[in-house]
Order: C-alpha cells, then structure tokens, then sequence
C-alpha cells in the first residue's frame, strides 16, 4: 500500500491533491483528517500502559502435569 501525507495548516475551500505517476488509474481511497487541539483530551498509548487496575484474580489452574524425558 502506497500513502501520501500531506498536512495543511489552514484548509481552503478546494483542495488540489498533485497524484504520483505510479498512482495513476488505481483504485484509491481519500480521507480528510482534522488534527486536534493541543489541549484536548486525547488519549496516548502511555495512557493505557500497564496492568488493567480491575483485573479479576484467576482461580486455580490445578496441579502440572508430570512427562516423561524423551
């Protein structure tokens, strides 16, 4: 999969997107991403680093099973 990426600070009205040679006649899919504010809540994967804190406790598993030595 090819990507282009490419960041405007203030977004007009109409947009002209320049297509690679390579990318022309293919199938392809546009998305429009807005960026968030500085300040918003967003959530960084250092948020979710760690043990879950309400894990259950796990139950007994019994006893390990003794194998012969090949």
């Amino acid at each position: 999969m090819d990507a282009i990426k490419q960041i405007i600070n203030e977004l007009p009205e109409k947009v002209t997107i320049d297509i690679p040679k390579h990318l022309i006649h293919r199938k392809a899919e546009i998305i429009i991403l807005t960026e968030e504010e500085e300040n918003s809540n967003k959530k960084t994967l250092s948020d979710f680093f760690g043990a879950i804190p309400d894990f259950p406790e796990r139950s007994p598993q019994g006893d390990y099973e003794n194998r012969e030595h090949l």
